[in-house]
C-alpha cells in the first residue's frame, strides 16, 4: 500500500480521553466495590474498642476515654454522652408507654366482669333496705359470690398491672450513674454500647 493512499491525517497521533485508571475508579464507585473510608489505624494512647471508661467520638470516629469532657480533635464528648442517656431515658419510656396502651383494652375488658359481680352484691342490699324481714342466708351467700367476684377481678388486674408498675419504677428512677453502669455492662457482655443493644 502506498503513501499515497493513506488519509493524510495517519501520522497524527490523538491523546486518549480518558485513562485506564480513571476508568476503573469510575466502575468501582458505581458498582460499590471501592472503600467508603480508608481504615482508621487506631492510637495506642486511645482505649480500645469495646471498653467500660471508652466512648467513640461521633465527629473522628476514635475511641477516648469517658472520663475527658473533649476528644483530642476538640469534639465535645460530655455532650455526647449526655445525648446519649437522653436517647436511652427516652425510649425507655417509649417502651413504657408501649406497655400501657397494649394492657389498656386489656384492662378495659377485664373490667367489665365487674359488672358480672355488682347485681350478687346491690340486690340483697336493696333487697334488705325495702324488705326489713332480716337477712337470709341466701342473700349473705349472694353477697360473698358477688365479692368473691371483684375479688378475683381486682387481683387479675393487679396481676396484669404488675409489668407496667415495675416499668415505671424503673422509668422514675433512671438516672445518669445508673445509665453509666448498664453502659458498661453491656460492653463488657457484647462489645456494643447500651444504645445499640437492642433489648
Amino acid at each position: 500500500m502506498s503513501e499515497s493512499q493513506l488519509p493524510s491525517n495517519v501520522h497524527v497521533l490523538k491523546p486518549r480521553t480518558m485513562s485506564l485508571s480513571d476508568r476503573l475508579d469510575q466502575f468501582l464507585e458505581q458498582h460499590a466495590l471501592a472503600p467508603d473510608e480508608t481504615p482508621i489505624r487506631r492510637d495506642p494512647t486511645r482505649p480500645k474498642a469495646p471498653g467500660v471508661n471508652a466512648i467513640r467520638c461521633a465527629s473522628c470516629g476514635q475511641m477516648e476515654y469517658l472520663t475527658r469532657d473533649h476528644c483530642r480533635c476538640g469534639h465535645f464528648l460530655r455532650g455526647q454522652l449526655e445525648d446519649e442517656f437522653l436517647a436511652c431515658a427516652d425510649r425507655i419510656a417509649d417502651r413504657h408507654d408501649e406497655l400501657l396502651r397494649s394492657l389498656m383494652p386489656k384492662l378495659k375488658k377485664l373490667r367489665y366482669l365487674n359488672l358480672l359481680g355488682l347485681p350478687f352484691v346491690v340486690a340483697p342490699f336493696i333487697k334488705l333496705a325495702f324488705i326489713a324481714e332480716g337477712v337470709s342466708m341466701g342473700a349473705l351467700l349472694l353477697i360473698a359470690l358477688g365479692f368473691a367476684l371483684l375479688g378475683l377481678v381486682a387481683f387479675v388486674e393487679r396481676r396484669m398491672l404488675r409489668p407496667a408498675a415495675e416499668s415505671q419504677i424503673s422509668l422514675e428512677n433512671f438516672s445518669f450513674e445508673e445509665f453509666l453502669e448498664q453502659r458498661s455492662v453491656n460492653s463488657k457482655e457484647s462489645g456494643l454500647p447500651i444504645w445499640e443493644v437492642t433489648p
